[in-house]
């Protein structure tokens, strides 16, 4: 189907119904939120259900571009399903193809897209399937998204927005909206100004700064006259608790809800974190931001760069940090490699001329003059 014949379809329907499919990581679904912005604005009356991952329900109240969510519990991806008894995962399967059913459709695009819902929508029977052609169930699909998102050296938000070019509309940034409830702003605001660090990285998907490190920059960001919020979920406390327990000035957060989160990193005068999804979250809310990467390509900031934040530095690099050692890497090579570990290369000192480069001068913090 091309794309000027999806546009067509799509426009005779007075309230086209779309969903868009996003349910992995906290990071992918806010990089996908401007696709759905975009498809409200150039959809007028569009209704837009966004199917997510049960971790991340809650989030979706705070999106004003999102009209409705599904849930997948954990039977679609690969690295979640194979929790379930076999009978069990079907059962769950099928009741969410009956949801997926009910919400009728009148189109699904799969930014991210593996075998069980490229399945689930063809199952359920939605005219407008548009999914990536390099994979080898494209035949599922019945209009393709042609670009390689590991060989494009493109950021992960701007391949994302590329599907409007499938449906025939312009590839146009539009900014996602977050609306935090009046209780939540007025919780933080009545906090003393502070930081919010996001020091340990579970999923290991990426290399991350080290945690010696982020306790040094605590204690520099306390000096400088803020608190310091170090956040992670239950699972990290036992993490966190022995790096900052004896740290001045630092409080420890892992019982937070999901919105809780939001709203504390939203009240921050700044992030530091490493290439996971808070650190989307603090640019999702317009917070100064700072972020610490591997230089590999598959998760450089390059392919990860955080959504434009008004004020922020003109180049991303500024802000979202990688070394930069002489060789070309394309996915981490582990302790292969004659630099690893390449991020616990990075001095704090680069965080301070990050937080500088946002026109963040803290009295008492090193290097502010």
């Amino acid at each position: 189907m091309s794309p000027l014949a999806v546009r067509a379809r799509l426009e005779r329907l007075e309230r086209p119904r779309l969903l868009v499919v996003r349910n992995d990581g906290l990071g992918d679904l806010v990089l996908t939120l401007p696709l759905v912005a975009a498809l409200k604005r150039h959809l007028p009356g569009a209704h837009v259900t966004v199917l997510v991952s049960a971790a991340l329900r809650e989030l979706i109240p705070l999106l004003p571009d999102v009209d409705a969510a599904l849930v997948d519990e954990g039977v679609l991806l690969r690295r979640h399903r194979e929790r379930f008894p076999p009978a069990e995962r079907a059962a769950r399967q099928d009741a969410l193809l009956e949801a997926v059913r009910a919400a009728r459709c009148d189109a699904a695009l799969l930014p991210y897209a593996e075998a069980a819902s490229a399945r689930l929508v063809q199952r359920a029977r939605i005219p407008i399937r548009v999914g990536p052609l390099r994979r080898s169930f494209f035949w599922r699909f019945n209009a393709h998204f042609r670009r390689s998102r590991r060989g494009s050296g493109a950021a992960e938000a701007e391949l994302n927005l590329a599907y409007l070019a499938c449906l025939g509309l312009p590839v146009e940034a539009v900014p996602p909206r977050l609306a935090l409830p009046p209780e939540a702003r007025a919780a933080t605001a009545a906090l003393p100004p502070y930081a919010v660090l996001h020091p340990h990285k579970r999923s290991g998907t990426a290399l991350s700064w080290p945690l010696e490190r982020f306790v040094e920059l605590a204690r520099g960001l306390a000096a400088a006259g803020l608190a310091v919020h170090a956040v992670g979920d239950a699972a990290d406390r036992p993490v966190l608790e022995p790096a900052f327990g004896g740290v001045p000035g630092v409080r420890i957060e892992t019982e937070l809800t999901l919105p809780q989160l939001v709203a504390r990193i939203a009240g921050a005068r700044l992030f530091v974190g490493n290439s996971s999804g808070p650190l989307h979250l603090a640019a999702l809310a317009g917070v100064p931001h700072v972020g610490l990467f591997p230089q590999d390509r598959v998760s450089a900031p390059e392919r990860w760069r955080t959504l434009g934040v008004p004020g922020a530095p003109p180049d991303f690099r500024r802000y979202l940090i990688a070394p930069r050692f002489p060789k070309g890497c394309t996915v981490c090579e582990g302790e292969r490699c004659a630099y690893y570990h390449c991020v616990a290369s990075l001095e704090p000192a680069a965080v301070w001329a990050a937080l500088r480069a946002w026109g963040l001068e803290l009295p008492g913090a090193p290097g502010s003059g």
